[in-house]
C-alpha cells in the first residue's frame, strides 16, 4: 500500500505493457486531471455532479473489487501498527525486567541509550526501505502524468461553440 504496489497495480502494468497506449479520457485519472485543469469551466457550467458520477463509474469499471482490496489493505496496515506497538511494549517489558533482576549489571541510562539507538536505527531502516522504488515503474508513472497534462483539453473555455450562460 505504501509503495503503491498491489495486485491491481500489477494488473494495470500488464495491461499497459500489452496495449501500450495512453490512458483514455474516460479513465478515472483522466477525468480527475481534466476536471482539475478546467475547474473554472466545470464550476461555471455547474457540471460538478456529472463529473463526479463519471468518475465514480470509471472507478467501478477499473477496479470492481476495490472495497474488498481496500479492506484487506486496511487490515494489513493495522496489523503492521499492531506488531510495531507490541514490539515496543516487549522492549519496555524486557528492559524493565532486566533492570529489576540485574540492577548491578544494567543502569537505567544504559537502557535508555540502547532503546533509543534501536528505535532510531529501525526507523531509519524503514524509511530507507520505503524510499527504494522501482525506477521502471517510476518512469512509467511519470510518463502517464505528463501524457495527461500535455494532452489537449476537450473543454475549451475560449471556444465560441457549446453551451453559453445567458
Amino acid at each position: 500500500m505504501y509503495m503503491g504496489e498491489d495486485a491491481a497495480a500489477d494488473e494495470k502494468d500488464a495491461k499497459d505493457k500489452k496495449d501500450k497506449k495512453e490512458e483514455g479520457e474516460n479513465s478515472s485519472g483522466g477525468i480527475v486531471v481534466e476536471t482539475l485543469m478546467s475547474i473554472r469551466t466545470v464550476a461555471s457550467l455547474s457540471i460538478e455532479r456529472m463529473r463526479s458520477s463519471e468518475y465514480e463509474k470509471a472507478i467501478g469499471e477499473e477496479s470492481p473489487s476495490s472495497l474488498r482490496s481496500n479492506a484487506m489493505k486496511g487490515v494489513a496496515s493495522g496489523l503492521g501498527v499492531f506488531v510495531q506497538f507490541w514490539g515496543i511494549g516487549l522492549m519496555f517489558f524486557w528492559g524493565g525486567w532486566l533492570l529489576d533482576k540485574y540492577p548491578d549489571n544494567y543502569t537505567f541510562r544504559g537502557y535508555l541509550i540502547s532503546l533509543n539507538s534501536l528505535l532510531f536505527s529501525l526507523s531509519g531502516l524503514s524509511v530507507a526501505i520505503m524510499g527504494a522504488t522501482d525506477s521502471a515503474k517510476a518512469k512509467l508513472a511519470a510518463a502517464r502524468v505528463f501524457a495527461l497534462i500535455d494532452r489537449k483539453s476537450p473543454i475549451d473555455s475560449l471556444s465560441k461553440e457549446g453551451k453559453k450562460l445567458v
